[in-house]
């Protein structure tokens, strides 16, 4: 048997369960306020696994231009590992979203677009385009909960048999960022993605993060992400997680 390295299976648990279900919550820039802001993440990395030489890179760019009524947001994600051989993941991802407040309530308007492709996923292509309400119920600066629901199509086509699927979906989700005086927080995000004709078909996911300040700049940090997929793919897992544990150290003023 063919023996797989071991990135590999981490690269899985890290980035396929976020394939099908984009967490657009923990992409948006929280700033006070108006005009342009944004993020680049991009890491490479080279691994010898005898007698092979892996190779793993990744961009994330972000930006946003945000007024008291409108607010524009664009991201990205791609992702590719390969050896001088074989190609073991290669997905990217483009989303832009546009909302609108309601006059000056906390209700706003969203739409968005989205185009992405996942080899991992046995997808050559997948594209929707959606539109729905989001609601900031609560806003404090220690407390915040948001949920939002809207409607989508997506149109995916497969490398399997070459399947294609065109149907409407709901999207529904509920963030949310808690932090208490003695340093500790609480975020996450939770999605449910039923088809609209056949509500046995849907997908889950869920992401979350847990903060405990240690001293002034070092966090403690504990992450959890779930993925389900009622019918997934050929050969593709329904149930995907990972977990991940780690500090955050805070430099400079």
């Amino acid at each position: 048997m063919k023996r797989i390295p071991l990135f590999y299976f981490l690269f899985v648990c890290l980035f396929g369960s976020n394939a099908q279900i984009v967490n657009i919550e923990n992409r948006r820039i929280y700033e006070d306020t108006s005009g342009w802001s944004g993020a680049l993440d991009a890491g490479f990395a080279v691994t010898q696994n005898s007698p092979d030489i892996l190779y793993s890179g990744n961009l994330r760019p972000r930006v946003q231009y945000k007024t008291r009524k409108n607010h524009f947001l664009l991201i990205s994600d791609l992702n590719y590992t390969a050896s001088n051989k074989t190609t073991y993941a290669n997905s990217g991802m483009s989303h832009f979203r546009y909302a609108r407040r309601i006059r000056n309530s906390a209700w706003k308007w969203e739409a968005y677009t989205q185009i992405q492709y996942n080899q991992l996923l046995n997808q050559r292509v997948r594209y929707l385009i959606g539109t729905g309400p989001r609601w900031k119920f609560i806003d404090t600066n220690n407390v915040r909960f948001f949920v939002g629901t809207s409607t989508f199509w997506e149109y995916e086509e497969l490398t399997e048999d070459g399947i294609i699927n065109d149907n409407f979906r709901s999207s529904t989700y509920l963030s949310w960022f808690i932090r208490t005086k003695t340093g500790f927080s609480f975020s996450g995000t939770t999605y449910y993605q039923p088809r609209w004709d056949k509500f046995s078909d849907f997908r889950f996911s869920g992401q979350y993060s847990v903060n405990q300040a240690i001293t002034k700049r070092l966090d403690m940090r504990i992450e959890f992400n779930l993925y389900y997929d009622s019918a997934p793919p050929v050969n593709v897992r329904k149930t995907v997680f990972s977990s991940s544990a780690g500090i955050h150290l805070r430099l400079g003023e």
